[in-house]
C-alpha cells in the first residue's frame, strides 16, 4: 500500500518540505482526481484496513468530487453498484473500533451518497431506504443522521449538473416528500429511551439542516416534542450549544409573521422566560452569549410585534438591554442589530415620540445611550493590555457608535448630545473624576456628530464653551480636538466661534503627545475645508503658524495642516490665490535652496547635501506637493506664476542630478513634477504661446523648453536607477501633451511644438525601452512589479498619443517587456497589458478600430500600419498566446477575457487564412496548459469552435468561443478550490 502513488503523492503534499515537490505533487493529485482510474483507485484506499487517514479522507473528498461534476464518465448502469458499495462503506465508520478521523470519512461520503441521490432518478425511496438500513440499530444510527443532515444542504449544490426543471422534481420528491418522515424520525430519536448525547446532537443538526432549507417548517417543529426538547436541552452543558442553534434557526423561520402567528404566540413566552437565566447564569460568559442570541434572534424577527404591542413585548426588549450592559465586549455586539432594526421601525410609527405607549421604550434607548458610554470607557490606567486588544477595543468603540446613532434616531440627537454633555458635567463635579470618564462622553459626542442638526443652538455652544475648561490630560484633549473637528459644518453657520476653535487646535500642537497633534492636525484640515470662506482673514495667523511650528511637529502633522490651509487657497478667486500660494511655497522652495546650497540666481548641477538635509528636503518637497494636491491648478492661469516653473524646476533638475538614485528623493520630486503638469498649462511649459520667455516663461534655454529637460532627465534618471517614478512622469508627460501632438498635424498656433515634443517624446520612449530591456536581463518581472506597471502604463499612453510610435525600431522589445508584465500577478498590471496587446493588435489589418477599453471614443482613429507590426507579432505569438490563454484559463481576472478576445479575433483576421497558422498557434498554446486547470475535452472543443470560426468567415465570433472555454475553466477553477479545500482539512 504504500507505494501507492495516490499515498506518496499525499506523503509529499503535507509532509516534505520542498515547496516545489508540494506543487507538483498537489497539481498531480488534481489531475488525478479528473481521470477515471480515480473511481476504483478511490475504492481501494477506503475498502484497504492499513490505508492512513489522509489517504481514507482523500478518497472520500474524491469521490464526491467525481460524483458532483464526473457522474458522466460511468455508465448508468454502473451507478447502482456504485452507491451499494458506498453504503457498504459507511458501515464500518460507525463502529466504536473505527479509526481516528472516521467521522470526517463519513462526513465526505453521506455528502457524495446525497450528491448521487440527486443525480439518480431511479434510486426510488431514497430516505426510506437509509431509514430501514442504518435507522433500527443504535449503533448506525449516527450514520442515518449525517446523511438526513447533508441531504437538504446538497439539493440546492449549484455545482451538480442538473437542469432547473430536472433540479426541481428531484427536489420535491427527494427532499420535500421525505420531509414529513424525517420530521417523524428525528422525534422519534429525540424521545428514544436512553438516548445519547451525539445522537440528541445529530438530531438537532439534521433538524438545523431541514430548517434552513426550508423544507420543514417551524409550525411543522413547533407541533413536536423536538421544540419542548431544544429548550429542555439548554439545561444541559453538553447539548446547549447544539440548542441554541436550533432555536435561532426555529425562531429565523417564523418571521414571515403571517403565517407563523401561532407559533410565535408559543414562541414569545418561552423565549422571554429565559430572562431569569441572565442573571443566573451571570458569571458565564457562554451561556449569556447563547441566552443573548436567542433574544435578540426573537428580537429581531418580531421587532414589528414589538412595535404594535409594545407593552407586551416589552420585557423581550429589557432582556436584550440587559445583554447590551453586560460586561463582557465580545456579547454587546450581538444585540447591536436589534437596536438598528426597533430604532428604524419606531421611525415608521407617526409621532411615536409623543405617544405614550412607547414611553417605556424610549427609557430604554435612554439607558441604552448610558450603557453603551461606559462600554466606551477605556480601561483604568493600572491595567494592562496587549496591542491587539488596544486595535479590538477601539474598533468595537466605533461600531459602538453606530448604536449611537440609533439612539439618536429614537430620542433626537439633541436630547443624546446634551445626556453626554451632562454626562461630563456629573464627572466633573466628583472630587477627582477620572479621565476616561470624561474622555467617554467626548468620543459619544463625535459619534453622534453624523446625526446633529449643524444649527443647532441649544446644546453645542455649551460644548463649544466646555471643552477649553476640561482636564488638560492627553486623551481628553484628543478627544475634544476631534469633537470640533467633527462639528466643523456647524463652525461654518457659527463663524463666532472660530478664533477660540482655532486657538484651541492650535495649542494642541504645543503639547508633548503625537496623538494630540494628530488630532490638531485632522480638525485643522476639516475646519478649512468646512469653512473656507470665513478663514481667508486667517491666512495670516495660519503663516505665522506655519512658520512658528518649524520642525516640532511631525511630518505626517505638517502635511495635513498644508492641506488644510491649500483648502483655503483653493477657495479663492485665482490672482488673490496665487498670491497666497506664493506666500506659503516660497518659503518651502527657499528652503530647498538653502539646504542645496544653491544659489537663487545660478543654481549649480553639483552639490554636497548631509543624510539629514536631504532627509528635510524630501519633507519639503513633500509639504509643496500637500498644497498643490488640493488646488491643483489656477484658471485663468495668473501671469504671476510664470516664472515659478523654471524656478522650481531648475532645483528638482539638481537634485536628480545629484541624487535621483536615493528612492524617497526621486519618488517625492516625482510627485511634485506630477504636480507641476497639473498646474502649470501646457504651452507654458514648452515656451510656446505665452509671449514670456527667459525669466517670466518656461524657457527656451533649449528647444522644447522645460518639457525637453523633463524628457530628458526622466530618461537619463530611469537609466542610471531603474525607478519606476520617472517612468511615471514620462506618462503623465505624453498625458498632457498628446492632444497637442495629435493635433500637430492639423496646423495651428502649437503645430511646431506639438511636432517637437513628439520627436522628443519618441525618442524618450526608446531610451526607457532600451533601459528596461537592461534591466530585465538582471532581474525577472516579478521582481520589479511597479517598474512593469509604470511601464505598460507609459506604452498605452503613447500608443494612444503618438501613433509614430508603432514605427520605431524598438517596438518588438517593448511588446516583450508588455509580455514579461503579464507574468506579475497584479490585476492592475495584467489588465493595462492586455489592453496594450488589443491596441497593438488593433493595427495588423486597416479594417480593425481600435479595441482598447481605454481608449477614448472621442479620440479620432489613427491610421493603422500593419507592416510595422505584422512581422513583429508573427515572431512573438507563440509567447503571446501561450500567456494570454493560460492566464485566461488559469489566474487572470475575469475582465481580461474581453482584450485577450480582441487579440484572438485580430490574430484570427491577420493571420488565420492560408496555413492556418492562427489554429496551430492556439493548439501549442493549450498544450501547455496542464490537465489540472482544463480538461482534453474542452480544449478540443475549444480548437473546433476557432476553426469554424475562420472556416466560416467569422472570425468575430472566436470571442464567443472564447467565453466557453472561460466557462470551463471557471468549473475546473471551482473544482480545484474545492479539492485544496479538501487537501487542506487532511
Amino acid at each position: 500500500m504504500a507505494d501507492n502513488p495516490v499515498l506518496q503523492a499525499l506523503q509529499t503534499l503535507y509532509h516534505d518540505p520542498d515547496t516545489a515537490a508540494k506543487r507538483r505533487a498537489n497539481e498531480w493529485l488534481q489531475e488525478f482526481q479528473h481521470s477515471t482510474e480515480a473511481w476504483q483507485t478511490a475504492h481501494v484506499l477506503l475498502n484497504a484496513p492499513d490505508s492512513p487517514l489522509e489517504g481514507r479522507l482523500f478518497s472520500a473528498q474524491t469521490l464526491r468530487a467525481k460524483i458532483t461534476y464526473d457522474l458522466s464518465q460511468l455508465p448508468r448502469e454502473s451507478l447502482p453498484p456504485l452507491r451499494d458499495s458506498l453504503l457498504n462503506i459507511l458501515l464500518p465508520l460507525s463502529s466504536p473500533s473505527a479509526p481516528t478521523g472516521s467521522k470526517a470519512v463519513l462526513l465526505q461520503l453521506c455528502l457524495a451518497i446525497s450528491d448521487l441521490a440527486l443525480q439518480m432518478p431511479e434510486w426510488e425511496n431514497v430516505v426510506p431506504t437509509m431509514i430501514e438500513r442504518f435507522g433500527t440499530d443504535p449503533g448506525t444510527v449516527t450514520v442515518l443522521l449525517m446523511f438526513l443532515k447533508t441531504l437538504p444542504e446538497e439539493a440546492t449544490n449549484p455545482r451538480i449538473p442538473l437542469a432547473q426543471d430536472e433540479a426541481r422534481a428531484i427536489l420535491n420528491r427527494l427532499v420535500s416528500g421525505s420531509a414529513r418522515r424525517v420530521l417523524e424520525v428525528l422525534t422519534m430519536y429525540i424521545q428514544a429511551e436512553g438516548v445519547t448525547t451525539p445522537i440528541q446532537i445529530s438530531v438537532f443538526e439534521a433538524l438545523r439542516s431541514w430548517l434552513q432549507a426550508g423544507e420543514v417548517t417551524a409550525s411543522q417543529v413547533a407541533a413536536t416534542p423536538l421544540f419542548s426538547a431544544a429548550l429542555s436541552a439548554l439545561a444541559s452543558d453538553q447539548l446547549f450549544d447544539a440548542a441554541v442553534d436550533v432555536l435561532c434557526d426555529l425562531i429565523h423561520e417564523t418571521q414571515e409573521l403571517n403565517d407563523n402567528m401561532t407559533v410565535v404566540q408559543e414562541i414569545i413566552p418561552r423565549v422571554i422566560a429565559l430572562r431569569g437565566e441572565l442573571e443566573r447564569y451571570k458569571d458565564d460568559p457562554d451561556r449569556v452569549r447563547g441566552y443573548c442570541r436567542i433574544l435578540c434572534e426573537a428580537g429581531e424577527c418580531y421587532q414589528s410585534l414589538i412595535v404594535q404591542h409594545p407593552g407586551d413585548l416589552l420585557p423581550l426588549v429589557q432582556a436584550i438591554a440587559e445583554c447590551a450592559a453586560y460586561p463582557d465586549l465580545d456579547i454587546v455586539p450581538i444585540t447591536f442589530y436589534f437596536w438598528y432594526a426597533l430604532s428604524e421601525s419606531l421611525e415608521r410609527q407617526e409621532n411615536f415620540s409623543q405617544n405614550p405607549a412607547y414611553t417605556p421604550i424610549l427609557s430604554i434607548f435612554s439607558d441604552l445611550q448610558s450603557i453603551i458610554i461606559s462600554h466606551l470607557h477605556f480601561p483604568p490606567d493600572d491595567e494592562q493590555q496587549t496591542a491587539q486588544e488596544r486595535d479590538e477595543f477601539r474598533t468595537f468603540r466605533h461600531r459602538m457608535g453606530d448604536t449611537l446613532k440609533d439612539c439618536c434616531h429614537v430620542l433626537g440627537a439633541t436630547v443624546c448630545l446634551k445626556k453626554s454633555y451632562d454626562l461630563i458635567l456629573s464627572a466633573l463635579s466628583q472630587p477627582s473624576p477620572s479621565w476616561q470618564a470624561i474622555e467617554a462622553p467626548l468620543f459619544s459626542m463625535r459619534s453622534m456628530g453624523a446625526e446633529v442638526d449643524p444649527n443647532d443652538d441649544e446644546v453645542l455652544p455649551h460644548i463649544m464653551a466646555l471643552l477649553p475648561t476640561l482636564p488638560q490630560h492627553p486623551k481628553i484633549r484628543y478627544a475634544s480636538i476631534l469633537v470640533i473637528s467633527r462639528y466643523s459644518p456647524w463652525l461654518n453657520r457659527h463663524p463666532e466661534h472660530l478664533t477660540f476653535t482655532l486657538s484651541y487646535v492650535s495649542a494642541g500642537f504645543e503639547m508633548a503627545d503625537e496623538q494630540v497633534s494628530a488630532a490638531a492636525a485632522h480638525a485643522m484640515k476639516f475646519i478649512c475645508q468646512d469653512c473656507t470662506t470665513h478663514l481667508v482673514p486667517f491666512l495670516p495667523q495660519l503663516h505665522t503658524f506655519m512658520e512658528g511650528i518649524g520642525e516640532r511637529l511631525g511630518q505626517e502633522d505638517v502635511v495635513e495642516v498644508c492641506e488644510a490651509i491649500a483648502y483655503i487657497i483653493d477657495g479663492m478667486l485665482p490672482a488673490e490665490a496665487a498670491s497666497a500660494l506664493s506666500q506659503f511655497c516660497s518659503p518651502l522652495i527657499n528652503r530647498t535652496q538653502t539646504l542645496l546650497s544653491l544659489s537663487p540666481s545660478a543654481p549649480t548641477s553639483s552639490v554636497s547635501v548631509s543624510e539629514g538635509d536631504l532627509e528635510k528636503i524630501s519633507d519639503t518637497l513633500e509639504q509643496i506637493d500637500a498644497y498643490l494636491s488640493i488646488v491643483r491648478t489656477l484658471s485663468p492661469f495668473p501671469p504671476s506664476c510664470y516664472p515659478t516653473a523654471g524656478r522650481v524646476y531648475a532645483i528638482l533638475d539638481v537634485l536628480l542630478e545629484n541624487f535621483g538614485g536615493v528612492y524617497h528623493i526621486s519618488e517625492k520630486v516625482g510627485s511634485v513634477l506630477r504636480r507641476g503638469l497639473i498646474f502649470f498649462p501646457a504651452d507654458l511649459l514648452v515656451g510656446a504661446g505665452t509671449g514670456v520667455e527667459g525669466e517670466n516663461g518656461g524657457g527656451r534655454g533649449e528647444e522644447g523648453g522645460l518639457v525637453s529637460q523633463l524628457i530628458k532627465r526622466m530618461q537619463t534618471s530611469f537609466e542610471e536607477t531603474g525607478y519606476a517614478s520617472y517612468l511615471w512622469i514620462m506618462g503623465k508627460v505624453v498625458d498632457k501633451f498628446g492632444d497637442m501632438v495629435l493635433s500637430s498635424t492639423s496646423g495651428g498656433e502649437t503645430e511646431g511644438a506639438g511636432r517637437m515634443v513628439g520627436e522628443l517624446l519618441g525618442r524618450g520612449f526608446e531610451g526607457v525601452t532600451t533601459s528596461l530591456g537592461r534591466l530585465l536581463e538582471r532581474k525577472v518581472a516579478v521582481e520589479i512589479p511597479d517598474v512593469l506597471d509604470d511601464y505598460v502604463h507609459l506604452f498605452h499612453s503613447y500608443l494612444i498619443h503618438l501613433p509614430p510610435i508603432l514605427a520605431s525600431p524598438l517596438l518588438p522589445l517593448a511588446l516583450s517587456h508588455t509580455l514579461q508584465a503579464l507574468t506579475c500577478p497584479a490585476t492592475s498590471i495584467i489588465l493595462t497589458s492586455l489592453d496594450v496587446l488589443a491596441l497593438l493588435s488593433s493595427h495588423l489589418s486597416p479594417s480593425l478600430s481600435p479595441s482598447s477599453t481605454s481608449t477614448s471614443s472621442s479620440r479620432p482613429s489613427t491610421p493603422k500600419n500593419p507592416a510595422a507590426v505584422r512581422p513583429m507579432f508573427a515572431q512573438y505569438a507563440r509567447p503571446t498566446l501561450s500567456l494570454l490563454l493560460k492566464g485566461l484559463i488559469a489566474d487572470f481576472p475575469d475582465e481580461a477575457s474581453e482584450p485577450i478576445g480582441q487579440v484572438l479575433v485580430h490574430f484570427a483576421i491577420a493571420f488565420g487564412g492560408s496555413g492556418g497558422e492562427i489554429e496551430a498557434w492556439v493548439r501549442e498554446a493549450l498544450a501547455g496548459v496542464g490537465g489540472h486547470l482544463i480538461l482534453p475535452a474542452d480544449k478540443e472543443a475549444f480548437l473546433g469552435h476557432i476553426h469554424e470560426c475562420i472556416a466560416s468567415g467569422q472570425p468575430e465570433k472566436i470571442k464567443y468561443a472564447l467565453h466557453g472555454l472561460l466557462r470551463a475553466a471557471r468549473r475546473m477553477r471551482e473544482r480545484g478550490r474545492q479539492s485544496r479545500k479538501s487537501l487542506g482539512a487532511v
